[in-house]
Parts: structure tokens; C-alpha cells; sequence
């Protein structure tokens, strides 16, 4: 019996197949060119989006204190307050309280000794003002929720309030009626006043 003698392998069809395919290094840097003119081009859009997400969250976030003023007062059948953490100064933050004692007056809307605190003040970011606030009777600054849920001042008057927050380039409202709703917007969109809310 004949074993047939085996093929010849060609000797360049070997080396074909064993060359490494990659990238060359001009290649390489044409891809880093390309990469870093992208993320220079985004960096401007992604700033303006965290501004404005800033901006949103603050917005929120004040809606959000009302909200568990007006929560804690009808839960507890007493008054609860939201006030700036300095002074009239809401960029500073605000803090939510219940007057236990009920001693709070129109001269000093404050929490006292014998008060429930319910959320401590974080300041704004840098970056957010505020650019107008109704909320208040004219000289101290406060929201007040009595225990029915309505948003009246300290001498039993109603109010609707108010509160612009501003990042430079956009703005955001919270408004508030005397019945607890309240409604974030944008003041340039139509329906966005207080008188319309």
C-alpha cells in the first residue's frame, strides 16, 4: 500500500495569515484629535445642563418643604412654618418647623425652645439667586400653613406666594395658593404668574 505523499503547503499563504491586524499610531492619534475637538465642543452644553438641573432641584426642593409644612400641619392640627435659615435671606436655605407652642408672632417668625423642627437648611448653590419672593407679610419672610392646610399669614389673612430662583440664564418659579396647591414653572411661559395660578 502507497501512502501519497502530503501536500505542499504554500510558504507565503502562511505568512498571510500570521500578520497582527491593529491600528497605527497615526491612526491612533487621529482618533485622539478627533476625540478631544468632541469634548471641547461638549463641555459648554454639559455645564448649561448642570446648571439647570441645579436649578431644577432647588426649585423642588423648596416645593418639596412646603409640601411638608402643609403635610405636618394638618397632620398635627397646628401651625408649621417654612423660613429662611438667615434673616429674609431664602438663598440661604430654609428650614421647616411646627410651632408646638404656638408662640410664634408676626414680629418673630422663628423656631423657638419648644418647637418641632423638621428639616434643617442646606444653602443654595453658588450658582442659584433669588431673584423675587412674595411669600412673607412685606417684612419677614415665611410660608405658614395652618392646621386645615391652608396657607394663610401669622394674623389668619390668606396668601399666595411665590419665589423666583435664577442660575443667570433661566429661571424657575414656585407658586403657592391659599388652598396648598402649589406648581413649579418657567416665568416666561404663559400661566405662569400668580394671578393665573
Amino acid at each position: 500500500m502507497m501512502v501519497s505523499p502530503r501536500p505542499n503547503v504554500c510558504a507565503g499563504s502562511t505568512l498571510r495569515r500570521a500578520v497582527a491586524r491593529g491600528f497605527t499610531l497615526i491612526e491612533l492619534l487621529v482618533v485622539l484629535v478627533l476625540l478631544a475637538v468632541m469634548l471641547t465642543l461638549a463641555t459648554p452644553s454639559f455645564l448649561a445642563f448642570q446648571r439647570n438641573a441645579e436649578l431644577t432641584s432647588a426649585a423642588n426642593s423648596f416645593m418639596a418643604a412646603l409640601s411638608v409644612a402643609r403635610a405636618e400641619a394638618m397632620k398635627r392640627q397646628l401651625r408649621a412654618f417654612v423660613v429662611p435659615a438667615s434673616g429674609n435671606n431664602w438663598a440661604s436655605g430654609w428650614r421647616v418647623f411646627v410651632d408646638a407652642d404656638s408662640n410664634v408672632t408676626s414680629g418673630s417668625v422663628a423656631a423657638g425652645a419648644g418647637d418641632i423642627i423638621i428639616s434643617e437648611p442646606v444653602a443654595l448653590p453658588a450658582t442659584i439667586g433669588i431673584t423675587a419672593s412674595t411669600f412673607g407679610d412685606g417684612t419677614t419672610a415665611y410660608a405658614m400653613f395652618n392646621g386645615s392646610g391652608f396657607m394663610t399669614l401669622v394674623d389668619k389673612s390668606f396668601q399666595t406666594g411665590s419665589i423666583d430662583l435664577s442660575n443667570g440664564s433661566e429661571s424657575r418659579r414656585v407658586i403657592a395658593n391659599p388652598t396648598g396647591r402649589m406648581r413649579v414653572c418657567k416665568p416666561a411661559e404663559t400661566g405662569c404668574g400668580v394671578a393665573d395660578f
